[in-house]
């Protein structure tokens, strides 16, 4: 019967996914700050005493050292690819 109302019995599984979906729409957002940065200043290295954007960067380019040394990483090909396509080394 609860189910018929959209009852979920597993909080872990919903919650996962919902992580998941906002993870990726953060993600989306830091990297449009991050290409509004690179127009404007000619470069991807924020600096952490920027603010967020600055340490999210640092974040990125921890995991894509990690991704690129075939380590476990947050990383995907399509996120290096989005970050090579606007200078970020």
């Amino acid at each position: 019967k609860l189910e018929s109302i959209g009852f979920q019995w597993s909080l872990y599984f919903g919650s996962v996914m919902h992580r998941d979906k906002h993870l990726e729409i953060l993600w989306g957002a830091r990297i449009h700050a991050l290409e509004a940065f690179q127009d404007e200043d000619g470069y991807c290295n924020v600096p952490a005493r920027i603010g967020a954007l600055g340490i999210w960067v640092n974040r990125q380019r921890e995991h894509y050292r990690l991704f690129k040394e075939g380590k476990p990483s947050s990383m995907t090909e399509d996120r290096v690819q989005k970050l090579e396509s606007i200078g970020f080394q």
